[in-house]
């Protein structure tokens, strides 16, 4: 008989990532993470599975955390970061058996990397300064003279380290600096003759506060050494990432768009860039769907999968979210029209190609499935599950199947898309509903498996989710809809969302609560100022005062210019009419914030200052304080804290709505 989803199962799944097929296509790589719950901490470990299927087969075994493994070009070698040494740092292990080597020992984590053609060396992302060690601070005292002296999900400051590349011989791990400068420099990818690196920066005399990211060419002698530096493309106003070379070296493509204050707003599209810099085009400017994976859940963080080339040279792969999914496209370089090749109600993490452009191995969720290895045919000839490490978990849980829905705005009469999902109890009795909102406010729900709504459902409560005005999914005017009206222009479409619900007759409409984190946090404590229908409210990591959050958030200075559409010095009025805290006196419903205390995205000041006031108010409200946490605590925190986490959320709606 199977049970209810529980909290703690979020400890029994395992979850499979980076799904790589060797060059030869005839087996996948991938990363399998789980949670020691005892030891507090992830361990993740690269498996292998044959193309044919069979039995997958460990072949890390280090006490931590193995990932991002990337196959030299001949398949005789698998690079992979590690944190066994202490910090994220490049390992390398021979494809039949053998020791893991240890290639990089900084004293900062290692982030990116990419094999040379020629299989004898790597080039890798890190802060680091020098090879080994770290120089010693003369001073605890630090002294800032920049804005971007820190960035969620990095421990304590930057202290002026900035990312850059250097080069790594396989053989014996000697390493060279290629880049320096006070800037930052990130996804490397080597041209196919071996003789020169195109990568991502912002080398702006504006980088401080804008969020620009170049294109660049660092050109390398005989001996490896950086000979030349070339912008390919760039200025204030580029957004450019994830760049890959054609096969005949001669084209990189690269996804983003060219008005970088606008951030997530704009639709990553797919640009051709010749490798001299002296032409750029886009090739999918009639596509009205963004090149990135925009859907959210609690089981996995952003996704970091690169643009692929077919081995002809007339094709891109790459992810595009749309209407809730993440799915696998193909984009013919002539601009001609793009070809799904996975579809589908689900989201594709990742994927890589095989040599001959046959295979094609992805990592796939569903709202059912936390994730499994498939191998497809590029010709769509055969999809097949290789690897699916939760069937016997999905056997023995009650999964609560969401059902799709589409609410007519009542602003303009746009469809609206949403999910909900009905608890088993209301087949006999009237239930609460939680409406939960996701962050951005430009990312997007759908069609993944979130641990958070299965374990609310199994308790009893149905859960709705929707993608208002702003969301990602559903073109590019429908993303720009809040800018300069946050609060304002979506919160309507998830009212008409909650009536739709209500609407049905099996909901209580006395039980409704509200959750919702980052910008879904915002939306929280807005929504909660603006009506008194919701009986109980969950913000986490959330946002309450635009004026204090732009000088105090990691991202406050470019993000908010551009999406409250002014600097607080120039309509100080709209920053103040926009921030929930303004509303904080109408709060009367009941009111739990979750927040970390190292989250640098939405400092956690932003909690504070609604706690502070509605405790002067005379108001129902906690402030949960997670230490040593970041922005993303609920996907990649610590484990013993994610569980928590959850289970103050179920506390407070039991309390206040019953269950």
């Amino acid at each position: 008989m199977r049970r209810p989803v529980e909290i703690r199962d979020l400890a029994t799944l395992q979850l499979p990532s980076d799904a790589q097929i060797a060059p030869d296509g005839s087996e996948i790589a991938y990363v399998l993470t789980t949670m020691d719950l005892d030891a507090d901490r992830y361990r993740s470990a690269i498996w292998l599975v044959d193309r044919a299927g069979g039995a997958p087969r460990r072949f890390t075994r280090g006490d931590g955390r193995d990932f991002m493994p990337r196959w030299s070009p001949d398949g005789q070698h698998l690079a992979f970061l590690s944190d066994r040494s202490g910090t994220d740092q490049l390992w390398v292990i021979p494809r039949r058996g053998g020791e893991a080597r240890q290639l990089t020992r900084f004293a900062e984590p290692v982030t990116a990397f990419d094999w040379a053609p020629d299989g004898r060396r790597l080039v890798v992302v890190t802060r680091a300064v020098q090879p080994e060690g770290a120089p010693e601070a003369a001073t605890d005292v630090v002294r800032l003279t920049g804005l971007r002296y820190r960035f969620d999900g990095q421990r304590g400051f930057l202290h002026e380290r900035r990312s850059h590349l250097w080069l790594v011989q396989l053989e014996d791990g000697a390493v060279v600096r290629l880049t320096e400068g006070d800037w930052d420099d990130d996804w490397p990818a080597w041209a196919p003759d071996g003789s020169s690196l195109v990568f991502t920066s912002n080398r702006t005399d504006e980088r401080e506060w804008n969020a620009a990211s170049e294109l660049w060419r660092l050109d390398l002698d005989a001996s490896s050494r950086p000979v030349a530096v070339e912008q390919l493309a760039g200025g204030t106003a580029a957004a450019l990432g994830r760049p890959a070379w054609s096969p005949d070296g001669r084209t990189i493509a690269a996804v983003g768009h060219f008005e970088s204050w606008a951030g997530s707003a704009r639709h990553k599209r797919l640009w051709l860039i010749a490798r001299d810099g002296s032409a750029v085009r886009c090739s999918t400017e009639r596509f009205d769907a963004t090149l990135d994976d925009a859907l959210l859940t609690d089981t996995f963080g952003p996704t970091r999968p690169g643009l692929v080339w077919s081995p002809d040279g007339k094709w891109v792969y790459a992810q595009v979210s749309e209407q809730g999914a993440v799915r696998l496209y193909r984009f013919p370089i002539d601009g001609s029209e793009p070809h799904c090749i996975i579809g589908g109600a689900r989201r594709v993490l990742d994927f890589s190609l095989s040599r001959d452009g046959q295979w094609i191995a992805a990592t796939i969720a569903d709202p059912l499935d936390p994730g499994s290895v498939w191998l497809l045919a590029a010709d769509g000839s055969r999809a097949e599950r290789l690897v699916d490490p939760n069937r016997d978990w999905k056997e023995q849980v009650t999964l609560v199947e969401p059902e799709e829905l589409w609410v007519s705005s009542p602003t303009d009469g746009r469809p609206i898309q949403a999910w909900l999902l009905r608890p088993p109890a209301a087949a006999s009795q009237k239930v609460p509903l939680v409406l939960s909102i996701h962050g951005g406010p430009h990312a997007m729900y759908g069609w993944v498996y979130c641990h958070e709504f299965q374990v609310l459902a199994s308790a009893g409560y149905a859960v709705v989710y929707a993608n208002p005005r702003g969301s990602q999914g559903y073109g590019e005017a429908f993303l720009s809809c809040t800018r300069g009206a946050w609060g304002e222009a979506d919160m309507p479409d998830l009212m008409a969302v909650v009536d739709a619900v209500v609407a049905q007759g099996w909901v209580d409409p006395e039980r409704l609560g509200v959750c919702g984190g980052s910008y879904g946090g915002y939306m929280t404590n807005w929504i909660i100022g603006h009506t008194d229908r919701f009986k109980a409210a969950v913000s986490m990591r959330c946002v309450s005062d635009l004026l204090s959050m732009y000088g105090t958030s990691d991202i406050g200075v470019y993000f908010s210019e551009w999406e409250i559409g002014a600097t607080p010095w120039e309509d100080p009025e709209r920053y103040r009419r926009l921030s929930p805290l303004t509303y904080a006196p109408n709060i009367r419903t009941p009111l739990l914030l979750l927040h970390a205390e190292e989250d640098w995205r939405c400092p956690i000041g932003q909690a504070e200052e609604l706690f502070a006031w509605l405790r002067r108010l005379g108001r129902t409200v906690e402030l949960v304080r997670f230490p040593g946490e970041g922005h993303n605590l609920t996907r990649s925190g610590r484990p013993k804290h994610r569980i928590e986490h959850l289970e103050h959320e179920l506390r407070w709606f039991r309390t206040y709505l019953g269950s």
